[in-house]
C-alpha cells in the first residue's frame, strides 16, 4: 500500500475492532456494503471525503479522531480545533461562564479531555481551599482533576468513599484508554492513571447510579455532595466537544447550609 490513503485502511479497521464491531454491523451503520467496507480496510478501494465522514459518524468517533481519519485518507481536516480563549469560541466561553456563575454558591469546574483544570467558579475555589487546608498537594494536583482526586497528598486524604470514587474515575479513564488510538495520548493517559492511582481494595465497583457521590471529611466537618458532567451539545469544533463542566451539588441539607455559609 503506497497510495496517499495507505494509513486509512488500518486506522479504520483499528477503530472498528476497538469498538468491537463486526464488518457486517459497521457496514449496516454506515449504509454501505460489507464488501466495500472490506475493500476500504484493505486498501483495495479509496474513500471519498464524504465516505470518510460517514464512517466517522457511524463509528461515533470524537471530532479529533474524525480529523485524523480524514488526514489518513489524504484529505484536509474538517473540524476546527480553536483555542478556548480565542475569538472563535467566544460564544462558547460566554456560555461556560454563564453556567459557572449560575451554579454559585456551589462549585463547578471546566475540564478538558485529559482532566486538566481550565476554569473554576468561586464556589469551587472555596470548596477546594476547604478540602486542601492543612495538606501539601503537589503542583500537578492543582492543575488536573484526576490527579487532585486520586493523589494521596491531595483530595484523597479527605474523601471518605475514596474507593468508590477512585473506581468510578479509573473505570472512565480505562474506557477512554481502550478506544484511544493516538499513541502519545495513550502513553500520557496511562502514565497519569499510574502516577495518581493507588492499589484499590478488591471487589470495589464503580458507581452505577445517575451521579457520583462524594463524601468529604476534614476533622469533625463533613460535606456530602454529588457530581454531574455537562457537555456542549452538537459541537462542530474539537475543543468545544472535548471540554465539559463538572458540577458539585449538596447531597443533604447540612451540606447545603455549610456551602452557603462559606460563600458569606
Amino acid at each position: 500500500m503506497t497510495t496517499p490513503h495507505a494509513r486509512f485502511g488500518p486506522l479504520l479497521r483499528e477503530h472498528r475492532v476497538t469498538r468491537r464491531l463486526s464488518q457486517e454491523t459497521m457496514a449496516r451503520h454506515a449504509e454501505v456494503s460489507t464488501r466495500h467496507l472490506s475493500c476500504l480496510e484493505t486498501g483495495r478501494a479509496s474513500p471519498s471525503r464524504e465516505m470518510v465522514l460517514v464512517l466517522g459518524s457511524a463509528l461515533d468517533l470524537p471530532l479529533r479522531e474524525r480529523n485524523t481519519l480524514l488526514s489518513a485518507a489524504g484529505y484536509a481536516p474538517v473540524y476546527s480545533a480553536s483555542v478556548l480563549d480565542g475569538d472563535a469560541l467566544a460564544p462558547v466561553r460566554r456560555a461556560i461562564e454563564h453556567l459557572l456563575a449560575a451554579h454559585e454558591p456551589f462549585g463547578a469546574v471546566v475540564v478538558d479531555r485529559d482532566w486538566n483544570l481550565l476554569r473554576m467558579n468561586a464556589g469551587a475555589q472555596r470548596l477546594l481551599a476547604w478540602a486542601l487546608e492543612g495538606l501539601s498537594p503537589p503542583p500537578e494536583a492543582l492543575r488536573n482533576v484526576l490527579t487532585a482526586t486520586l493523589h494521596p497528598q491531595a483530595l484523597r486524604a479527605r474523601i471518605v468513599n475514596f474507593a468508590e470514587v477512585a473506581a468510578t474515575m479509573a473505570d472512565r479513564a480505562q474506557r477512554e484508554l481502550a478506544v484511544e488510538t493516538d499513541p502519545a495520548r495513550r502513553q500520557s493517559l496511562a502514565a497519569t492513571i499510574a502516577d495518581a492511582t493507588v492499589p484499590m481494595p478488591a471487589g470495589v465497583a464503580p458507581s452505577t447510579g445517575p451521579f457520583v457521590p462524594l463524601h468529604l471529611r476534614k476533622g469533625t466537618e463533613e460535606l456530602r455532595l454529588f457530581t454531574t458532567l455537562t457537555t456542549l451539545g452538537t459541537p462542530i469544533d474539537v475543543t468545544a466537544q472535548e471540554v465539559h463542566i463538572e458540577s458539585y451539588f449538596p447531597a443533604d441539607e447540612a451540606t447545603d447550609r455549610r456551602l452557603r455559609a462559606m460563600a458569606g
